[in-house]
Protein backbone atom coordinates (compact mmCIF):
# COMPACT_ATOMS: atom_id res chain seq x y z
CA UNK A 1 0.00 0.00 0.00
CA UNK A 2 0.95 3.67 -1.00
CA UNK A 3 2.25 5.71 2.08
CA UNK A 4 0.03 8.52 1.15
CA UNK A 5 -3.00 5.66 0.96
CA UNK A 6 -2.00 4.50 4.08
CA UNK A 7 -2.21 7.75 5.72
CA UNK A 8 -5.36 8.74 4.44
CA UNK A 9 -7.38 5.63 5.57
CA UNK A 10 -5.45 5.92 8.82
CA UNK A 11 -6.56 9.53 8.99
CA UNK A 12 -10.13 7.88 8.45
CA UNK A 13 -10.58 5.51 10.58
CA UNK A 14 -8.96 8.35 13.46
CA UNK A 15 -11.75 10.74 12.75
CA UNK A 16 -14.60 10.89 15.48
CA UNK A 17 -17.38 8.79 14.46
CA UNK A 18 -20.64 11.21 14.19
CA UNK A 19 -24.14 9.84 13.80
CA UNK A 20 -25.94 9.08 11.16
CA UNK A 21 -28.47 11.78 9.90
CA UNK A 22 -32.10 10.70 9.74
CA UNK A 23 -34.38 13.43 8.69
CA UNK A 24 -37.47 13.50 11.42
CA UNK A 25 -35.20 12.04 13.98
CA UNK A 26 -37.09 13.21 17.28
CA UNK A 27 -34.41 15.77 18.85
CA UNK A 28 -32.30 14.99 21.33
CA UNK A 29 -29.07 16.20 23.71
CA UNK A 30 -26.14 13.42 23.37
CA UNK A 31 -23.05 14.54 25.04
CA UNK A 32 -23.69 18.24 26.09
CA UNK A 33 -24.94 18.73 22.16
CA UNK A 34 -28.34 19.06 20.71
CA UNK A 35 -29.07 17.24 17.69
CA UNK A 36 -32.14 17.69 15.51
CA UNK A 37 -32.78 15.48 12.46
CA UNK A 38 -30.08 13.02 13.80
CA UNK A 39 -27.26 16.30 13.26
CA UNK A 40 -25.55 18.89 15.46
CA UNK A 41 -27.68 21.56 15.43
CA UNK A 42 -27.07 25.08 17.22
CA UNK A 43 -29.73 26.64 18.80
CA UNK A 44 -29.39 30.35 17.45
CA UNK A 45 -32.21 33.30 18.15
CA UNK A 46 -34.19 34.64 20.44
CA UNK A 47 -37.39 34.66 22.89
CA UNK A 48 -40.15 36.35 21.66
CA UNK A 49 -41.84 38.35 24.23
CA UNK A 50 -44.22 37.03 26.44
CA UNK A 51 -47.30 38.31 24.52
CA UNK A 52 -46.18 38.28 20.95
CA UNK A 53 -47.72 34.38 20.36
CA UNK A 54 -50.95 34.89 21.68
CA UNK A 55 -52.25 35.98 18.29
CA UNK A 56 -51.19 34.49 15.31
CA UNK A 57 -51.82 37.87 13.22
CA UNK A 58 -49.76 39.94 15.33
CA UNK A 59 -47.25 36.99 14.70
CA UNK A 60 -47.44 37.41 10.73
CA UNK A 61 -45.00 40.35 10.21
CA UNK A 62 -42.74 39.17 12.76
CA UNK A 63 -42.03 36.02 11.00
CA UNK A 64 -39.92 37.41 8.05
CA UNK A 65 -38.19 39.83 10.39
CA UNK A 66 -36.45 37.42 12.18
CA UNK A 67 -35.86 35.51 8.93
CA UNK A 68 -34.04 39.04 7.92
CA UNK A 69 -31.92 38.61 11.21
CA UNK A 70 -30.47 34.91 10.48
CA UNK A 71 -32.86 33.73 13.09
CA UNK A 72 -33.36 30.08 12.64
CA UNK A 73 -35.14 29.28 16.33
CA UNK A 74 -37.70 30.98 17.92
CA UNK A 75 -38.66 30.59 21.67
CA UNK A 76 -42.23 30.86 21.82
CA UNK A 77 -44.83 30.67 24.56
CA UNK A 78 -47.86 28.02 25.11
CA UNK A 79 -50.23 30.00 28.11
CA UNK A 80 -52.02 27.68 30.14
CA UNK A 81 -54.64 30.26 30.57
CA UNK A 82 -55.43 29.82 26.90
CA UNK A 83 -54.74 26.54 26.64
CA UNK A 84 -57.58 25.22 28.76
CA UNK A 85 -59.75 27.98 29.52
CA UNK A 86 -62.07 25.82 31.24
CA UNK A 87 -60.95 22.71 32.90
CA UNK A 88 -60.53 20.01 31.20
CA UNK A 89 -61.44 21.63 27.51
CA UNK A 90 -57.93 22.41 25.79
CA UNK A 91 -57.68 24.79 22.74
CA UNK A 92 -55.14 23.96 20.85
CA UNK A 93 -55.35 26.61 17.74
CA UNK A 94 -52.21 28.91 19.41
CA UNK A 95 -49.96 25.95 19.12
CA UNK A 96 -51.17 25.05 15.77
CA UNK A 97 -50.70 27.95 14.05
CA UNK A 98 -46.87 28.69 16.09
CA UNK A 99 -45.85 25.10 14.34
CA UNK A 100 -47.50 25.83 10.89
CA UNK A 101 -45.95 29.66 10.55
CA UNK A 102 -42.76 28.42 11.79
CA UNK A 103 -42.64 25.66 9.34
CA UNK A 104 -43.95 28.22 6.50
CA UNK A 105 -40.56 30.33 7.18
CA UNK A 106 -38.15 27.02 7.41
CA UNK A 107 -37.91 27.79 11.34
CA UNK A 108 -36.98 25.76 14.60
CA UNK A 109 -39.30 26.45 17.63
CA UNK A 110 -38.92 26.07 21.78
CA UNK A 111 -41.72 26.40 23.28
CA UNK A 112 -42.07 27.64 26.78
CA UNK A 113 -45.06 26.19 28.72
CA UNK A 114 -46.36 28.92 30.89
CA UNK A 115 -48.20 26.78 34.02
CA UNK A 116 -48.23 27.90 37.29
CA UNK A 117 -44.94 29.62 37.82
CA UNK A 118 -43.62 32.56 35.52
CA UNK A 119 -41.41 34.80 37.01
CA UNK A 120 -42.34 33.51 40.47
CA UNK A 121 -45.69 34.55 40.30
CA UNK A 122 -49.02 32.83 39.04
CA UNK A 123 -50.33 35.11 36.69
CA UNK A 124 -50.64 32.79 33.65
CA UNK A 125 -52.72 30.17 35.88
CA UNK A 126 -56.08 29.93 34.17
CA UNK A 127 -58.96 32.13 35.82
CA UNK A 128 -60.68 28.27 37.24
CA UNK A 129 -57.18 27.84 39.31
CA UNK A 130 -57.00 30.60 40.69
CA UNK A 131 -60.26 31.47 42.16
CA UNK A 132 -60.85 28.62 43.73
CA UNK A 133 -58.28 29.01 46.68
CA UNK A 134 -59.70 26.43 48.88
CA UNK A 135 -58.59 23.59 45.68
CA UNK A 136 -55.34 25.36 45.14
CA UNK A 137 -53.86 27.45 47.90
CA UNK A 138 -51.61 30.54 47.71
CA UNK A 139 -48.29 30.80 49.33
CA UNK A 140 -47.92 32.45 52.59
CA UNK A 141 -45.21 34.51 52.78
CA UNK A 142 -43.99 37.37 55.66
CA UNK A 143 -42.76 40.22 53.30
CA UNK A 144 -39.80 40.69 54.51
CA UNK A 145 -38.29 41.80 50.91
CA UNK A 146 -39.26 44.62 48.36
CA UNK A 147 -40.66 42.92 45.12
CA UNK A 148 -39.07 43.07 42.10
CA UNK A 149 -40.52 45.35 39.27
CA UNK A 150 -43.04 47.17 40.95
CA UNK A 151 -44.40 49.83 42.38
CA UNK A 152 -46.32 51.46 45.49
CA UNK A 153 -50.17 51.03 46.15
CA UNK A 154 -49.62 48.21 42.66
CA UNK A 155 -52.02 45.52 43.01
CA UNK A 156 -50.65 42.01 43.82
CA UNK A 157 -49.39 39.04 41.57
CA UNK A 158 -51.19 35.89 42.54
CA UNK A 159 -48.38 33.39 44.10
CA UNK A 160 -49.64 29.78 43.97
CA UNK A 161 -48.38 27.32 46.41
CA UNK A 162 -45.89 24.95 44.85
CA UNK A 163 -46.95 22.13 47.78
CA UNK A 164 -50.61 22.28 46.62
CA UNK A 165 -50.94 18.65 45.42
CA UNK A 166 -54.37 19.89 43.34
CA UNK A 167 -52.09 22.58 41.62
CA UNK A 168 -49.61 19.86 40.37
CA UNK A 169 -52.47 17.47 39.25
CA UNK A 170 -53.76 20.15 37.30
CA UNK A 171 -50.47 21.68 36.03
CA UNK A 172 -49.31 18.20 35.03
CA UNK A 173 -52.68 17.19 33.68
CA UNK A 174 -52.26 20.37 31.22
CA UNK A 175 -48.95 19.75 30.17
CA UNK A 176 -49.35 16.28 28.93
CA UNK A 177 -52.75 17.20 27.19
CA UNK A 178 -50.02 20.05 25.69
CA UNK A 179 -47.77 17.16 24.56
CA UNK A 180 -49.78 14.94 23.34
CA UNK A 181 -51.16 17.36 20.66
CA UNK A 182 -47.95 18.19 19.87
CA UNK A 183 -47.12 14.66 19.02
CA UNK A 184 -49.88 14.54 16.63
CA UNK A 185 -49.78 18.54 15.10
CA UNK A 186 -45.62 18.21 14.82
CA UNK A 187 -44.15 15.14 12.60
CA UNK A 188 -41.47 17.05 11.35
CA UNK A 189 -40.21 18.23 14.65
CA UNK A 190 -40.65 22.60 14.30
CA UNK A 191 -40.50 21.63 18.25
CA UNK A 192 -37.23 20.85 18.94
CA UNK A 193 -37.58 21.62 22.75
CA UNK A 194 -39.44 22.55 25.80
CA UNK A 195 -39.29 24.49 28.74
CA UNK A 196 -40.86 23.58 31.82
CA UNK A 197 -42.10 26.80 33.66
CA UNK A 198 -40.80 30.15 33.95
CA UNK A 199 -38.04 31.42 36.06
CA UNK A 200 -39.76 29.33 39.43
CA UNK A 201 -39.18 30.20 43.11
CA UNK A 202 -40.53 32.77 45.48
CA UNK A 203 -40.16 36.09 46.02
CA UNK A 204 -40.38 38.02 49.48
CA UNK A 205 -39.54 35.54 51.64
CA UNK A 206 -36.92 32.40 51.36
CA UNK A 207 -39.85 29.96 51.92
CA UNK A 208 -43.17 29.16 51.65
CA UNK A 209 -44.99 29.26 55.32
CA UNK A 210 -48.33 28.19 54.31
CA UNK A 211 -49.92 25.42 56.40
CA UNK A 212 -48.96 22.38 53.43
CA UNK A 213 -45.31 24.14 52.95
CA UNK A 214 -45.02 23.91 57.17
CA UNK A 215 -45.70 20.49 57.24
CA UNK A 216 -43.37 19.24 54.60
CA UNK A 217 -41.05 21.60 56.48
CA UNK A 218 -41.05 19.23 59.66
CA UNK A 219 -40.78 15.99 56.95
CA UNK A 220 -37.79 14.25 57.06
CA UNK A 221 -35.07 15.26 53.80
CA UNK A 222 -35.88 12.61 51.45
CA UNK A 223 -33.13 10.01 50.79
CA UNK A 224 -32.80 11.00 47.48
CA UNK A 225 -31.41 14.32 47.94
CA UNK A 226 -28.84 12.91 51.40
CA UNK A 227 -28.10 10.07 49.07
CA UNK A 228 -26.89 12.66 45.88
CA UNK A 229 -25.06 14.81 48.10
CA UNK A 230 -23.14 11.77 49.70
CA UNK A 231 -22.02 10.29 46.29
CA UNK A 232 -21.34 13.51 44.73
CA UNK A 233 -20.01 14.85 47.87
CA UNK A 234 -16.57 15.92 46.12
CA UNK A 235 -18.40 17.90 42.82
CA UNK A 236 -20.96 19.31 44.58
CA UNK A 237 -21.59 23.92 44.34
CA UNK A 238 -19.33 24.94 47.04
CA UNK A 239 -21.93 27.04 48.67
CA UNK A 240 -24.50 23.74 48.94
CA UNK A 241 -21.64 21.75 50.05
CA UNK A 242 -20.87 24.49 52.99
CA UNK A 243 -24.28 24.75 54.19
CA UNK A 244 -24.95 21.08 54.28
CA UNK A 245 -21.12 21.04 56.17
CA UNK A 246 -22.23 23.40 59.26
CA UNK A 247 -24.58 20.50 60.15
CA UNK A 248 -22.23 17.85 60.16
CA UNK A 249 -23.31 16.07 56.98
CA UNK A 250 -26.11 14.78 58.46
CA UNK A 251 -27.58 11.75 56.43
CA UNK A 252 -31.06 11.90 58.32
CA UNK A 253 -33.34 14.37 59.91
CA UNK A 254 -35.40 17.21 59.30
CA UNK A 255 -34.97 19.70 56.75
CA UNK A 256 -33.71 22.11 59.85
CA UNK A 257 -31.85 19.41 61.33
CA UNK A 258 -29.84 18.49 58.06
CA UNK A 259 -29.50 22.28 56.92
CA UNK A 260 -30.24 24.49 59.65
CA UNK A 261 -33.09 27.41 59.99
CA UNK A 262 -31.63 29.96 58.21
CA UNK A 263 -32.40 31.30 54.49
CA UNK A 264 -29.46 29.30 53.14
CA UNK A 265 -31.42 26.09 54.64
CA UNK A 266 -34.82 27.17 53.45
CA UNK A 267 -33.75 27.70 49.58
CA UNK A 268 -32.79 23.85 49.63
CA UNK A 269 -35.94 23.14 51.11
CA UNK A 270 -37.90 25.28 48.04
CA UNK A 271 -35.63 24.15 45.36
CA UNK A 272 -36.46 19.91 46.30
CA UNK A 273 -40.05 21.15 46.04
CA UNK A 274 -39.77 23.00 42.74
CA UNK A 275 -37.59 20.72 41.35
CA UNK A 276 -40.10 18.24 42.06
CA UNK A 277 -42.88 19.94 40.62
CA UNK A 278 -41.06 20.68 37.54
CA UNK A 279 -40.04 16.39 37.13
CA UNK A 280 -43.74 15.15 37.27
CA UNK A 281 -44.35 17.61 34.85
CA UNK A 282 -41.11 16.48 32.02
CA UNK A 283 -41.30 13.14 33.43
CA UNK A 284 -45.45 12.61 32.21
CA UNK A 285 -44.78 14.72 29.04
CA UNK A 286 -41.95 12.83 28.06
CA UNK A 287 -43.95 9.51 28.34
CA UNK A 288 -45.81 11.19 25.25
CA UNK A 289 -43.15 13.20 23.73
CA UNK A 290 -39.60 12.62 24.87
CA UNK A 291 -38.22 15.95 23.62
CA UNK A 292 -35.33 18.07 25.35
CA UNK A 293 -36.81 19.94 28.15
CA UNK A 294 -35.12 22.32 30.60
CA UNK A 295 -36.03 25.13 33.17
CA UNK A 296 -34.51 28.60 32.83
CA UNK A 297 -33.31 30.11 35.86
CA UNK A 298 -33.47 33.93 37.58
CA UNK A 299 -29.87 34.64 38.69
CA UNK A 300 -29.07 34.71 42.05
CA UNK A 301 -27.39 36.38 44.27
CA UNK A 302 -26.33 38.84 42.76
CA UNK A 303 -25.97 42.64 43.31
CA UNK A 304 -29.07 44.19 45.31
CA UNK A 305 -30.47 40.42 45.48
CA UNK A 306 -28.14 38.91 47.95
CA UNK A 307 -30.64 36.75 49.74
CA UNK A 308 -32.82 34.05 48.57
CA UNK A 309 -36.30 35.82 48.19
CA UNK A 310 -35.39 38.59 47.01
CA UNK A 311 -34.36 36.43 44.22
CA UNK A 312 -36.67 33.50 43.80
CA UNK A 313 -36.07 31.37 46.13
CA UNK A 314 -35.92 28.18 44.97
CA UNK A 315 -35.55 28.29 41.10
CA UNK A 316 -32.58 27.21 39.48
CA UNK A 317 -29.98 29.40 40.93
CA UNK A 318 -26.45 28.52 41.01
CA UNK A 319 -26.29 27.82 44.76
CA UNK A 320 -28.57 24.76 44.36
CA UNK A 321 -28.17 23.08 41.03
CA UNK A 322 -27.19 20.08 42.34
CA UNK A 323 -30.61 19.78 44.36
CA UNK A 324 -32.52 20.51 40.98
CA UNK A 325 -30.10 18.19 39.37
CA UNK A 326 -31.10 15.39 42.11
CA UNK A 327 -34.78 15.91 42.11
CA UNK A 328 -35.22 16.90 38.40
CA UNK A 329 -33.61 13.56 36.29
CA UNK A 330 -36.10 14.29 33.31
CA UNK A 331 -35.13 17.62 32.54
CA UNK A 332 -32.15 17.76 29.94
CA UNK A 333 -30.52 20.95 31.29
CA UNK A 334 -30.84 23.49 33.92
CA UNK A 335 -30.37 27.02 31.57
CA UNK A 336 -29.01 30.92 33.36
CA UNK A 337 -31.26 34.11 32.18
CA UNK A 338 -28.22 36.20 31.55
CA UNK A 339 -28.90 40.14 32.27
CA UNK A 340 -26.06 40.80 34.74
CA UNK A 341 -22.84 42.69 33.59
CA UNK A 342 -20.51 40.04 33.10
CA UNK A 343 -21.65 37.11 31.04
CA UNK A 344 -19.16 35.24 32.17
CA UNK A 345 -19.51 34.16 35.96
CA UNK A 346 -23.06 32.72 35.01
CA UNK A 347 -21.91 30.98 32.05
CA UNK A 348 -19.19 29.63 34.33
CA UNK A 349 -21.89 28.66 37.11
CA UNK A 350 -24.30 26.84 35.07
CA UNK A 351 -21.05 24.68 32.96
CA UNK A 352 -21.38 22.15 36.38
CA UNK A 353 -21.30 18.51 36.59
CA UNK A 354 -21.78 17.99 32.94
CA UNK A 355 -25.11 20.31 32.68
CA UNK A 356 -25.73 21.18 29.24
CA UNK A 357 -25.46 24.92 28.52
CA UNK A 358 -28.25 26.54 26.63
CA UNK A 359 -28.71 30.15 27.43
CA UNK A 360 -32.76 31.11 26.93
CA UNK A 361 -32.65 34.30 27.58
CA UNK A 362 -30.49 37.71 27.43
CA UNK A 363 -29.44 40.71 26.76
CA UNK A 364 -28.29 42.24 23.26
CA UNK A 365 -24.80 41.80 23.59
CA UNK A 366 -22.79 39.53 21.10
CA UNK A 367 -20.00 39.08 22.04
CA UNK A 368 -21.66 36.87 25.14
CA UNK A 369 -22.40 34.59 22.46
CA UNK A 370 -19.64 33.78 21.42
CA UNK A 371 -17.85 33.17 24.75
CA UNK A 372 -21.03 30.76 25.76
CA UNK A 373 -19.88 28.71 22.18
CA UNK A 374 -16.45 28.71 22.49
CA UNK A 375 -15.55 28.70 26.48
CA UNK A 376 -18.53 26.12 27.01
CA UNK A 377 -19.97 23.92 24.52
CA UNK A 378 -23.03 25.70 24.70
CA UNK A 379 -25.33 24.21 22.44
CA UNK A 380 -27.78 27.28 22.45
CA UNK A 381 -28.29 31.17 22.46
CA UNK A 382 -31.23 32.94 22.60
CA UNK A 383 -31.54 36.62 23.03
CA UNK A 384 -34.67 38.57 24.83
CA UNK A 385 -37.56 40.31 22.97
CA UNK A 386 -35.56 39.02 19.40
CA UNK A 387 -38.46 41.08 17.36
CA UNK A 388 -36.91 44.39 18.70
CA UNK A 389 -33.71 43.44 16.57
CA UNK A 390 -32.46 45.32 13.66
CA UNK A 391 -31.82 43.42 10.77
CA UNK A 392 -28.40 44.67 10.31
CA UNK A 393 -27.49 44.25 14.05
CA UNK A 394 -24.12 42.61 15.23
CA UNK A 395 -26.40 39.98 15.98
CA UNK A 396 -28.00 39.56 12.90
CA UNK A 397 -24.70 39.32 11.24
CA UNK A 398 -23.03 37.06 14.21
CA UNK A 399 -26.56 34.56 13.30
CA UNK A 400 -25.15 34.94 9.46
CA UNK A 401 -21.92 33.91 9.76
CA UNK A 402 -22.68 30.74 11.99
CA UNK A 403 -25.83 29.60 10.25
CA UNK A 404 -23.95 27.02 8.33
CA UNK A 405 -21.51 25.95 11.10
CA UNK A 406 -23.34 23.89 13.46
CA UNK A 407 -21.30 20.54 12.52
CA UNK A 408 -18.21 22.75 12.08
CA UNK A 409 -18.12 24.16 15.78
CA UNK A 410 -19.62 21.15 16.93
CA UNK A 411 -17.34 18.69 16.30
CA UNK A 412 -14.48 21.54 17.88
CA UNK A 413 -16.47 21.80 21.05
CA UNK A 414 -16.59 18.08 21.50
CA UNK A 415 -12.47 17.85 20.36
CA UNK A 416 -11.66 20.78 22.49
CA UNK A 417 -10.81 22.26 19.49
CA UNK A 418 -12.03 25.78 19.71
CA UNK A 419 -11.35 28.87 22.18
CA UNK A 420 -13.92 32.15 22.76
CA UNK A 421 -12.34 35.41 22.66
CA UNK A 422 -14.05 38.44 24.62
CA UNK A 423 -11.93 40.95 25.40
CA UNK A 424 -13.52 43.06 28.55
CA UNK A 425 -10.24 44.96 29.81
CA UNK A 426 -8.28 45.51 26.77
CA UNK A 427 -5.70 43.62 28.28
CA UNK A 428 -3.60 40.95 26.14
CA UNK A 429 -5.31 37.27 26.23
CA UNK A 430 -3.57 33.82 25.51
CA UNK A 431 -5.27 30.64 24.74
CA UNK A 432 -3.64 27.18 23.57
CA UNK A 433 -4.68 25.24 20.58
CA UNK A 434 -3.66 23.29 18.19
CA UNK A 435 -0.02 23.27 19.58
CA UNK A 436 0.47 27.30 19.50
CA UNK A 437 -0.05 29.54 21.99
CA UNK A 438 -1.98 32.65 20.61
CA UNK A 439 -1.83 35.74 21.83
CA UNK A 440 -4.89 37.96 21.41
CA UNK A 441 -4.78 41.99 21.47
CA UNK A 442 -7.55 45.05 20.69
CA UNK A 443 -6.49 46.12 17.19
CA UNK A 444 -7.59 49.64 18.29
CA UNK A 445 -4.82 49.84 20.40
CA UNK A 446 -2.44 48.32 18.62
CA UNK A 447 -3.18 50.73 15.14
CA UNK A 448 -3.15 53.08 18.02
CA UNK A 449 0.23 52.47 19.22
CA UNK A 450 2.07 51.77 15.94
CA UNK A 451 0.95 55.00 14.24
CA UNK A 452 2.19 56.94 17.56
CA UNK A 453 5.38 55.07 17.09
CA UNK A 454 5.94 56.62 13.62
CA UNK A 455 5.34 59.81 14.54
CA UNK A 456 2.04 60.12 13.29
CA UNK A 457 -1.27 61.27 14.68
CA UNK A 458 -3.94 58.69 16.91
CA UNK A 459 -7.12 58.02 15.12
CA UNK A 460 -10.03 59.70 17.08
CA UNK A 461 -11.68 56.90 19.45
CA UNK A 462 -14.38 55.81 17.64
CA UNK A 463 -18.48 56.91 17.21
CA UNK A 464 -21.14 55.17 20.30
CA UNK A 465 -22.13 52.15 18.45
CA UNK A 466 -25.75 51.99 16.97
CA UNK A 467 -28.08 49.93 18.68
CA UNK A 468 -29.20 46.95 18.24
CA UNK A 469 -32.59 47.47 18.39
CA UNK A 470 -35.21 49.71 16.44
CA UNK A 471 -38.00 49.60 19.31
CA UNK A 472 -37.98 48.80 22.85
CA UNK A 473 -35.03 49.20 25.18
CA UNK A 474 -32.26 51.06 23.23
CA UNK A 475 -29.00 48.14 23.29
CA UNK A 476 -25.82 49.51 21.84
CA UNK A 477 -23.87 47.47 20.09
CA UNK A 478 -20.89 45.62 21.78
CA UNK A 479 -18.01 47.37 21.14
CA UNK A 480 -15.72 44.74 22.89
CA UNK A 481 -13.19 42.50 20.83
CA UNK A 482 -15.12 39.00 20.60
CA UNK A 483 -15.27 35.87 18.45
CA UNK A 484 -13.89 32.67 18.03
CA UNK A 485 -10.88 30.69 17.04
CA UNK A 486 -11.07 26.96 15.66
CA UNK A 487 -8.26 24.45 15.27
CA UNK A 488 -8.70 22.75 11.62
CA UNK A 489 -5.03 21.34 12.64
CA UNK A 490 -1.83 21.44 10.49
CA UNK A 491 -1.67 24.91 11.01
CA UNK A 492 -4.74 25.85 9.70
CA UNK A 493 -7.37 28.07 12.15
CA UNK A 494 -10.56 29.88 11.73
CA UNK A 495 -10.96 33.07 13.13
CA UNK A 496 -14.10 34.99 13.49
CA UNK A 497 -15.51 38.00 14.82
CA UNK A 498 -14.00 41.61 14.95
CA UNK A 499 -11.41 43.91 16.65
CA UNK A 500 -8.87 41.43 17.76
CA UNK A 501 -5.25 40.73 16.14
CA UNK A 502 -3.54 37.33 16.53
CA UNK A 503 -0.17 36.60 16.47
CA UNK A 504 0.40 32.27 16.82
CA UNK A 505 3.83 30.94 18.55
CA UNK A 506 5.11 27.51 18.68
CA UNK A 507 7.88 25.87 20.68
CA UNK A 508 10.20 27.53 18.29
CA UNK A 509 9.29 30.90 18.32
CA UNK A 510 6.90 33.07 16.61
CA UNK A 511 5.23 31.23 13.51
CA UNK A 512 4.91 32.76 10.23
CA UNK A 513 1.48 33.19 8.10
CA UNK A 514 1.36 31.82 4.81
CA UNK A 515 -2.02 32.16 3.65
CA UNK A 516 -5.10 33.78 4.75
CA UNK A 517 -8.56 33.10 3.14
CA UNK A 518 -11.39 35.58 3.74
CA UNK A 519 -14.64 33.58 3.53
CA UNK A 520 -17.84 31.82 5.07
CA UNK A 521 -19.56 28.87 5.32
CA UNK A 522 -22.26 27.63 3.15
CA UNK A 523 -24.49 24.55 2.80
CA UNK A 524 -21.48 22.48 0.77
CA UNK A 525 -18.58 24.13 3.05
CA UNK A 526 -16.69 26.77 3.09
CA UNK A 527 -16.49 29.51 0.51
CA UNK A 528 -13.42 31.39 -0.67
CA UNK A 529 -13.11 35.04 -0.64
CA UNK A 530 -10.17 37.20 -1.19
CA UNK A 531 -6.86 36.31 -0.33
CA UNK A 532 -5.72 39.08 2.43
CA UNK A 533 -1.99 39.90 1.95
CA UNK A 534 0.10 42.67 2.01
CA UNK A 535 -1.45 45.99 4.06
CA UNK A 536 -4.69 44.46 4.61
CA UNK A 537 -2.66 41.77 6.92
CA UNK A 538 -2.56 44.34 9.72
CA UNK A 539 -6.23 43.88 10.73
CA UNK A 540 -7.41 40.42 9.13
CA UNK A 541 -10.36 40.17 11.45
CA UNK A 542 -12.51 44.24 10.62
CA UNK A 543 -12.75 46.02 13.70
CA UNK A 544 -15.64 48.09 12.61
CA UNK A 545 -18.04 44.82 11.18
CA UNK A 546 -17.47 41.06 11.72
CA UNK A 547 -15.42 39.13 9.43
CA UNK A 548 -14.17 35.20 8.80
CA UNK A 549 -11.00 34.17 7.78
CA UNK A 550 -9.02 30.91 7.60
CA UNK A 551 -4.89 31.15 8.20
CA UNK A 552 -2.60 29.02 7.45
CA UNK A 553 0.71 29.07 8.95
CA UNK A 554 4.04 28.39 7.29
CA UNK A 555 4.64 24.77 8.11
CA UNK A 556 8.84 24.42 7.70
CA UNK A 557 10.01 21.65 6.79
CA UNK A 558 11.98 19.31 9.19
CA UNK A 559 16.41 19.34 8.96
Amino acid sequence: MKPILRDLLLAIAAMPLMPVAHANDLPTIKNRQLLVDGKPYLALGGELHNSSASSPEYMGPIWARLQAMHVRTALSTVSWEDFEPSEGHYDYHLIDAQVAQARQHGMRLVLIWFGAFKNASSTYAPSWVRADSARFPRAVVQGQFKEAFTYPDAMPKPVLSVFSPELLKADRAAFNAFMKHLAQADPDHRVIMVQVNNETGMLHDSRDRSPLANAAWAQPVPPALLNYLAVHRDSLRPELAEVWARQGRRTSGTWAQVFGNDWQAEEIFMAWRFASYMEALAAEGKKTLPLPMYVNGWLGPQEGQSVAGQYPSGGPAKRVLDVWKAAAPSLDMLSPDIYVPDAKVPLADYDHAGNPLFVPEAQFRTGNLFWALGQHGALGYSIFGIEDGKPDSQLAQAYGMLAHMDGVIARAQAEKRIAGILMDDGKPVQVHLGGYTITLRETQALLKQMLLDVGLQAPPPPPPLPSETDSGVPAPGDSRPYGLIIDEGHGSFLLMGKGFTADFADKSGLAEIDRVEEGRFEENGWKTGRVINGDERLTIIPMDRMGMVRVQLLQKQRQ
